[in-house]
Formats: C-alpha cells, sequence, structure tokens
C-alpha cells in the first residue's frame, strides 16, 4: 500500500470508528425499546435479554455499517478538501479517482461484508429469535400464580396453592363447556424437543355431565412450541421465506458501492469558491436512497436500485469531477 492510500485511510478510520459506535449505540436503543415491547408480556431474566440483544446484534452491525461508511467517508475527504490537502494532492499530480481508490476497495469489501449478514447472518438470527419469543411465549402461559383466580390453561380455569421452580402442588383446574373438574397433587412444567408438556400426578376427573369419576396416577396436556427452521441448501424455501428481507436490504447492503461516485461529488471543492455543505447533502442523499429501498416490494427493483444510483453517479463523476 502507497504513502497516499496509508493516509487516506489513517484519515477515515478513526471517524468511521467514532460514527459507527454512536450509530450502533443508537441502533442498539431501538433495538432494545423493540424487545422490551415484543417481551412486555413474558417474563425473562437479564441473561435472556443479553441472548436476545446477540441475536438483534447481525441487523444493529448491518444497519449501521453502510452509513457509517458513507458519512465517514465524505467526511475525511471534506476535512481533506478544507485543509487544502486535496488541492495539493491534484498538483502534485493525483488525479482524483487515484485519491479514491481506498475508499473504493473499503466500498467493495463492506459491500460484500453486508451481503453475507443480510443473506446469512440476519436469517438465522432473526429465525432464531422468533423461536426463542415463541418459547417465552408458550411458558408464560405456564406461568401460574398461587392462590389466585381466573388463570387460565387453554379452556381451563386453574387454581394452584404452590408453585415453586414450576413445580406444582394442589392443582385444580375446571372446564366450563366441558363440565370436568380436575385435581393434581402434584403437576411439573417439561420443556423438550421443543413440546412444553404440564404433567400432573395422582388425581382425580370428574365429568358432571356423566357422573363418574376417574382416578390416576398421570395425565398431561401437550403444547407444541411454533418452530421456524431454515436452510441454506434448500434455497428455494429460503428465499421465499426472507424473500421481503431480502427486497427491503439489499440496496441498503450495496451503499457502499451504489454511493460511491457520490462521495467526490459531496466532498471534493475548493475551499475558497464553496463551502461546506457534504454533511447535509450525504444525508439527503442517503434519506432518499434508503426511503426508495423501504418503499421497494419487488425483489428485482432491490438490485436495480444500487445499479441506477452508481450509474448516476458515475456519470455525474465523470461530467464533473473527471478520471
Amino acid at each position: 500500500m502507497d504513502k497516499l492510500s496509508k493516509y487516506i485511510l489513517k484519515e477515515f478510520l478513526p471517524s468511521f470508528f467514532t460514527i459507527f459506535l454512536i450509530l450502533d449505540i443508537i441502533v442498539s436503543l431501538i433495538f432494545i425499546i423493540y424487545m422490551s415491547n415484543v417481551t412486555s408480556n413474558i417474563k425473562i431474566t437479564f441473561l435472556e435479554l443479553i441472548k436476545m440483544y446477540l441475536l438483534s446484534l447481525p441487523q444493529i452491525i448491518f444497519l449501521s455499517l453502510s452509513i457509517s461508511f458513507f458519512i465517514s467517508a465524505v467526511n475525511t475527504y471534506a476535512k481533506l478538501s478544507e485543509t487544502f490537502q486535496l488541492v495539493a494532492f491534484f498538483a502534485l499530480g493525483f488525479k482524483p479517482f487515484r485519491v479514491l481508490k481506498p475508499i473504493t476497495l473499503l466500498a467493495i469489501i463492506f459491500s460484500i461484508i453486508n451481503i453475507f449478514i443480510l443473506f446469512v447472518s440476519i436469517p438465522y438470527s432473526k429465525a432464531a429469535f422468533k423461536n426463542f419469543r415463541a418459547k417465552k411465549t408458550q411458558e408464560a402461559t405456564f406461568n401460574f400464580q398461587n392462590a389466585k383466580l381466573s388463570q387460565q390453561l387453554g379452556e381451563w380455569s386453574l387454581f394452584v396453592q404452590n408453585t415453586k421452580n414450576k413445580k406444582f402442588k394442589n392443582v385444580y383446574l375446571y372446564n366450563d363447556t366441558k363440565k370436568e373438574f380436575v385435581y393434581a397433587k402434584n403437576a411439573n412444567l417439561i420443556i423438550k424437543n421443543r413440546v412444553l408438556t404440564f404433567s400432573m400426578d395422582s388425581g382425580e376427573l370428574y365429568d358432571f355431565n356423566k357422573s363418574f369419576k376417574i382416578d390416576y396416577k398421570k395425565m398431561q396436556i401437550n403444547q407444541n412450541i411454533p418452530t421456524l427452521k431454515l436452510s441454506l441448501l434448500n434455497f428455494k424455501n429460503y428465499f421465499k421465506i426472507n424473500k421481503k428481507l431480502f427486497t427491503h436490504y439489499l440496496p441498503f447492503s450495496l451503499i457502499p458501492i451504489a454511493l460511491l461516485f457520490f462521495i467526490p461529488l459531496i466532498s471534493f471543492f475548493h475551499p475558497r469558491l464553496h463551502k461546506n455543505r457534504s454533511l447535509i447533502y450525504s444525508i439527503l442523499l442517503l434519506s432518499i436512497y434508503i426511503l426508495l429501498s423501504f418503499l421497494n416490494k419487488d425483489f428485482k427493483l432491490s438490485i436495480l436500485i444500487p445499479l441506477i444510483f452508481f450509474i448516476i453517479g458515475g456519470i455525474l463523476y465523470k461530467w464533473k469531477i473527471k478520471f
């Protein structure tokens, strides 16, 4: 790597990491608020909250990476313009694209990372997040309290005299529709292989319609926990499940390449002739690009959007900046 590339990267990296950290914190807070909303009716521990955050981490990194790259690149070259360093580079005979080259290489690397996160990491992490939430939701339906009336277990009204660590004593259930009453001396909550089982021991069942009583040693109420399974090997089904996700976020993943030629258009200027409005222009351009990405509902357009911006940026760059 030559001295010019090292110098530009040295200026770029501190700006990038600072902006990335700030965006990462902001996006993380948004996801934590989202997690608190979706788990408002579920009891989770602090460790489980951390687990949910880690499952959201690929999305957080993905959303922060592209925006941080573009704003940092614009900010880096704008500072070099303001301090006359770009003027000096051009006076020494460096072409504009030569000055842009180190950021171009990073744009390609970041886009590849984004595509991997989008097509592999995010689908699997979202599936794991949904499965975890489904499991906790099912557990919540069995979260019974001591000596509390009006608790429900499906069609059954339930009363528990004593509960501790998912073990219950003196359990009473009544089904008003079937006119059935069940008593269990002991009951346990068991979760195994995505099946949640309420197992009752040593009890009695009364049927008031048929006027009979049954003594039982063991009775179970089973509930399957919904599970989303993904396999990248079955790409057709994998793509079908995640098509909406890919459609919205594919243009987002390609921001570093799609908006590459807009970086010099915004940040290459002579400080004596122009004011530094690079931040305003970069935020405006990002807003338009992201808005089009999220309004789009056709996967084919999600490929065309970054391509159109890349071509427009290239034409304007060649016309205004020159190679």
